[in-house]
């Protein structure tokens, strides 16, 4: 189809204008005026429609006219020529009228075909900028992405550069906390040397065999002093050590109640009238820092032993799995914390335990831990009410840097 030209306006053959007329009505029409005799042909005389009956005989013709254009002629025998004319008018409107229905026709054609291409451009353009746009959404994302992970390297750079520094500006206190445990340990040692001496002497004169009983009753209660002071130390060295230096954690898949257990075993000795619950449910096996989970339990567990010192009650230490994340909680029953405090109990070197109480890092390291599993750390307590900590942490976190 010539696009510079409407569909419409093509030439047509006489043979396409009687396409659509029905042979019969046309037959029955031209019984009537020109009998069964008759031939209609196109401008090249190739025969288009026939009467029933072949023309024999003298011919009479009669062109056949449509819109100035001769498109054929319509012969019949010579007799009936009066009837000729008069049919060949018959046909030119016929003819007329099935033109103007091809044209209309055609026209309509014309026009959706030309919608048609219209909407088809329209909707390669369309998908031309859909394919565009999610190229830069997914660029976008990228970037969004990788603006998001410099931002929380830098916070964490920040946050490593704020706690040197509040290392260094609290270097002072953190020496009285270490020397407090080093002095008695001191102290008792150097008494169990006096100790030792007195007994050396003891044995040599037997009536001193009241002093060695006393010597021999206290000696012990020395030793297990200084071996709690040496634990204190250690634990202190340990806490500045995991907060300052944050060694990159060994991940294992564990039985993550193996380390609640090991938690247990470490805290050792609770006040009078308190006692430990543990309630473990079955939990699948998860890749952790098997140490690292540990030290946050142990330190909930001490956090609690404390608040217990002078209350009795029950400490309450349970697992759980669900939606995909390890749930850990320690609750207590003892002295709870002030609303004022809670904002800051994670913080570095907070406390609000006195002299020899700690340095106030056990909470901080193992909220850092926590986070190091992409988990979340929670706390909900009650002034005179008891606290519960909360942990969570993705069954397949796998930690991050």
């Amino acid at each position: 189809m010539n696009k510079h030209l409407p569909a419409f306006d093509r030439q047509v053959s006489l043979r396409d204008m009687m396409r659509h007329v029905p042979a019969a009505a046309l037959a029955a029409a031209m019984e009537h005026s020109v009998g069964h005799a008759w031939r209609i042909a196109d401008i090249d005389d190739e025969l288009v429609r026939a009467g029933a009956l072949a023309i024999d005989g003298p011919v009479c013709t009669v062109a056949l006219v449509v819109d100035i254009d001769v498109v054929g002629t319509l012969s019949a025998p010579a007799e009936r020529q009066a009837w000729l004319a008069p049919a060949g008018k018959w046909i030119e409107l016929l003819l007329g009228a099935s033109n103007r229905y091809r044209m209309a026709a055609d026209l309509h054609l014309e026009t959706v075909m030309s919608d048609h291409d219209e909407l088809m451009a329209k909707h390669a353009a369309l998908a031309t900028s859909e394919a565009r746009y999610r190229t830069l959404s997914a660029q976008l994302e990228a970037r969004v992405q990788e603006q998001v992970d410099q931002i929380e390297q830098s916070q964490r750079r920040m946050y490593q550069a704020e706690k040197m520094a509040s290392i260094g500006s609290l270097a002072a206190g953190m020496a009285h906390e270490i020397n407090n445990p080093i002095g008695f340990i001191r102290s008792n040692l150097s008494t169990a040397k006096e100790y030792v001496a007195t007994l050396a002497q003891a044995i040599a004169a037997a009536p001193a065999a009241a002093k060695l009983a006393y010597v021999l009753d206290d000696f012990p209660n020395l030793i297990n002093e200084s071996i709690a002071g040496a634990d204190r130390v250690s634990r202190i060295v340990a806490d500045l050590k995991a907060y300052a230096h944050c060694e990159p954690a060994q991940f294992a898949t564990i039985d993550p109640n193996d380390a609640l257990r090991a938690a247990v075993r470490m805290l050792g000795d609770l006040p009078a009238g308190v006692r430990l619950e543990t309630e473990f449910a079955a939990l699948p096996q998860v890749a952790c820092d098997p140490d690292g989970l540990t030290r946050v339990v142990l330190a909930l567990l001490l956090n609690a032993r404390t608040a217990m010192r002078e209350r009795q009650g029950v400490i309450r230490l349970a697992s759980a799995a669900h939606d995909g994340e390890l749930l850990v909680s320690v609750s207590d029953q003892g002295c709870g914390i002030e609303d004022t405090v809670l904002p800051r109990i994670f913080d570095p070197f907070f406390t609000t335990h006195g002299v020899g109480g700690g340095i106030g890092l056990g909470l901080t390291v193992a909220a850092d831990i926590v986070r190091a599993h992409s988990g979340h750390i929670a706390l909900r307590s009650t002034a005179g009410g008891g606290s519960t900590f909360d942990v969570q942490i993705p069954l397949h976190a796998g930690g991050r840097g």
